[in-house]
């Protein structure tokens, strides 16, 4: 149990820290990819959100592996080597207390983000399945695509849709909005929910629900999760644009939505529950509308790369140089909230 909760600790801890310095490197990397790049601003959101846990999982296996060494990895023997000692923490008032603590508080986050990351899973394999069961085909003038995922009416009186399910998704389209929207615009919705399909961008999402649940005390995870939500939704209409659909069209779409979610009725049912909100429909037409963000040069992917190149370079120096504190930090964090949660 000693081994768990340090494990956790170091994970949680490692992950908080690099989230916090991932911040302005991401937000300048998602500035420069630029307005019309949302599928790049959408990269550098996600991986801003799954490199933190990931590398505080590298590093807590690391230090575990050190700490099995015994003595021979010790950097408090033979000289004291520089690096982040956490001995006097342990050696002041409460100070055991406070790591036991950090442990055990580590621990609820990773079981809460697994906790957060099957349920989600079985909350949109259900979801799938309801409206499956209680929908038919959907195919406005020729709007079904074979190789895309299948439309469906639903008879929900919410003005919704959205895309249901992780690896086999299907595209829903409330009766109650379809009404609502002409035929080119019922089209604009499938292409930008067939979008969302092609991106997987309900299985990154919940991956990324995942990542902020395990950080959640760290505000810059909740920022990067956000940020990804606006610009994968961003993403999924430049993507329906460029395969052939109207903005006016989608534009009209989600000004139908907009105007539509405001009086529609609340019923307290499961599948209510489960169907997400529409995200961000004022925004998004105001992009679709913004004609001068169409005329403007695509250099940000240029300038990303140069950053992204740059930030991979400096990063690897410092690893370099400093990898012996950073193991020695390591081991001494292992060694200290190990002693201090037996």
């Amino acid at each position: 149990m000693a081994l768990l909760l340090a494990g956790a600790g170091l994970l949680v801890a490692t992950a908080a820290a690099i989230s916090l310095l991932m911040a302005l490197p991401a937000a300048a990397l998602a500035e420069a990819a630029g307005e019309s790049d949302a599928a790049g601003r959408a990269r550098v959101w996600l991986a801003a959100l799954l490199v933190p846990p990931l590398a505080g999982l590298a590093a807590a296996i690391r230090a575990l592996v050190l700490h099995a060494q015994g003595l021979g990895a010790t950097p408090h023997l033979g000289g004291l080597r520089p690096h982040l000692c956490l001995l006097p923490m342990v050696n002041a008032p409460a100070g055991a207390f406070a790591l036991r603590a950090l442990a055990w508080l580590s621990l609820l986050l990773v079981a809460a983000a697994l906790v957060r990351v099957i349920a989600g899973a079985i909350s949109g394999h259900l979801l799938r399945r309801m409206m499956i069961d209680s929908g038919a085909a959907l195919d406005p003038d020729g709007a079904d695509d074979a190789d895309g995922a299948p439309a469906l009416a639903v008879d929900l009186r919410r003005p919704v849709s959205f895309t249901a399910g992780l690896l086999r998704p299907v595209i829903v389209i409330s009766t109650a909005l379809s009404g609502r929207l002409a035929p080119a615009e019922v089209r604009a919705i499938i292409a930008h929910e067939r979008a969302h399909a092609r991106r997987r961008d309900n299985l990154l999402g919940l991956l990324a629900d995942g990542c902020a649940t395990l950080l959640l005390l760290v505000p810059t995870a909740w920022y990067f999760r956000r940020r990804l939500r606006a610009a994968s939704e961003q993403a999924a209409d430049d993507e329906a644009v460029a395969g052939g659909i109207s903005p006016e069209a989608l534009a009209g779409a989600l000004h139908a939505v907009e105007s539509a979610a405001s009086g529609a009725p609340r019923v307290p049912t499961l599948a209510a529950l489960l169907i997400p909100e529409p995200a961000q429909p004022a925004e998004r037409r105001a992009r679709l509308q913004d004609t001068s963000a169409a005329r403007r040069a695509r250099r940000g992917s240029v300038h990303a790369l140069v950053a992204a190149a740059v930030g991979v370079v400096l990063i690897a120096a410092l690893l370099l140089a400093a990898r012996q504190p950073i193991e020695d930090s390591l081991f001494c964090a292992a060694e200290q909230l190990i002693a201090a949660v037996r």
